[in-house]
């Protein structure tokens, strides 16, 4: 297929292979792996200073760029991984975009690798445990300060019902998404619910707020819909009891529940599917990993502690690459609770890693062009507005809750919090937190800084 041809198939996008451009796409991605640290942003623009232009390697024009990073901020994933995906792409199709996406991903792996088994093999030590006592609010109040921006950012889409001025920030909200994130939010906080599930309400919620007309005119249809995702709820509500009961009225051959019960039990399989799944919604940023990983990592299948996972997400803060790439600290975990050596932990990372992965790999390569398509698109835009405050609303959820365990007084273990009472330091510590974070200060400094100035509270005390 000629080079023209294979654009137009895929919707003018895609570029073509050659050794040389894959080559070029794995020394830029290399390097914007080893050095792009300060997040999304600095990502982008480093995408955006040295593809784009008259005097760059001009992979792209500036609107194809702007139109992959507003699509891209759209889908499920991490938005600068894929844009550097995107960007991978663009140059040199689908070999192209794995190779943007693994050499991207490369540095910041083998640094959350070592970074995760030094933590878990020393993490009993004394000066460890100091480092950490401070590093554990800290992230707390970084989580506080990006959902900050995130929600200034939700909840200025659709109408202006507030608007005023807090510090040197401009807020504009629209009532009807501040619902809708408060909603997220009591929800995560007192049931604590698939957050797929809360995303599809605040999503469906927002479609009928704002976009009544739509609805009149589909009414028949939208009933039928409302109708089979009601069923389809009440039988995922009550999966369990359905499971029981057809197991006791239509017993299955014993040799399927035996495949079942080995498939859904090897810890391998459950890993890559979790993470698999957990990748294909996350919505707004590495962050909505929080509510996914609290729920079901944290307290449903207990592969990490509360804190644990707290100080996992400063390690991947601490890195140039996505937040994301804490999966890996989990699979490190639980291969090294299960097996006890290296190479295992590393294999378990990987696994981890490549189930977040791999959506955002699919999603640029299969399911650009046609997100293209309905990008404009109404209702599409109407749904993603109540998502995204949905999502806010969840990480500030879930984070309200990890909190418990970040700011505890450490006596005895560290994770016995049940009753404990909050300790000063680590509460100023997170407000001081959010507030520098909020004022631009680099992540990797409030992380250190804070991991300093804890150690030396944690022992003199």
């Amino acid at each position: 297929m000629s080079e023209a041809r294979a654009s137009e198939a895929t919707g003018g996008y895609q570029g073509t292979s050659s050794p040389a451009k894959l080559l070029e796409i794995a020394c830029f991605f290399l390097k914007l792996g080893l050095v792009g640290f300060g997040g999304p942003l600095v990502h982008i623009a480093m995408m955006e200073d040295e593809l784009i232009g008259e005097e760059s390697k001009e992979w792209t024009d500036e609107s194809t760029f702007m139109e992959g990073l507003a699509i891209c901020n759209m889908l499920p994933g991490p938005a600068s991984t894929q844009l550097g995906i995107f960007m991978g792409w663009v140059r040199g199709a689908n070999l192209g975009a794995l190779v943007a996406g693994a050499t991207f991903m490369a540095p910041t792996f083998v640094i959350v690798v070592v970074l995760s088994y030094v933590y878990f093999a020393y993490g009993q030590l004394p000066s460890v445990q100091a480092f950490f006592y401070g590093v554990n609010p800290v992230v707390i109040g970084l989580i506080a300060g990006a959902a900050y921006s995130m929600g200034r950012s939700s909840l200025k889409e659709g109408r202006a019902d507030l608007a005023f001025t807090l510090g040197d920030d401009e807020w504009v909200i629209d009532l009807r998404l501040f619902a809708l994130l408060l909603g997220a939010l009591v929800a995560t906080i007192l049931v604590n619910p698939n957050p797929v599930i809360e995303f599809i309400i605040a999503g469906a919620i927002a479609i009928l707020l704002f976009r009544p007309d739509w609805i009149r005119a589909h009414g028949t249809r939208i009933a039928l819909w409302t109708i089979g995702a009601l069923v389809l709820g009440g039988l995922y509500t009550l999966r369990a009891r359905i499971a029981t009961t057809l197991g006791e009225r239509v017993p299955l051959p014993a040799a399927v529940g035996t495949v079942v019960a080995a498939v859904w039990g090897n810890l391998w399989v459950k890993l890559f599917l979790f993470m698999l799944y957990t990748g294909s919604f996350i919505f707004c940023g590495g962050l909505v990993l929080i509510p996914f990983i609290e729920k079901y990592v944290v307290t449903n299948f207990g592969w990490l502690t509360a804190t644990e996972f707290v100080d996992g997400i400063a390690i991947g803060q601490l890195t140039p690459g996505p937040v994301v790439m804490t999966t890996a600290f989990v699979g490190c975990k639980l291969m090294l609770d299960t097996y006890g050596t290296l190479p295992w932990a590393v294999l378990g990372a990987f696994v981890a890693m490549f189930g977040a992965f791999a959506p955002s790999f699919l999603f640029i390569t299969g399911a650009f062009p046609y997100v293209a398509r309905v990008r404009d698109n109404d209702v599409v835009r109407a749904a993603l507005f109540g998502i995204n405050a949905a999502v806010v609303g969840a990480i500030v959820g879930a984070t309200v809750t990890l909190a418990f365990s970040a700011f505890a007084v450490v006596t005895g273990t560290p994770d016995s919090v049940a009753n404990a009472p909050f300790d000063p330091v680590r509460v100023t510590l997170a407000v001081v937190t959010f507030v520098l974070f909020t004022r631009d200060v680099d992540v990797a400094y409030l992380i250190i800084g804070g991991g300093v100035l804890g150690a030396a509270v944690f022992l003199l005390a």
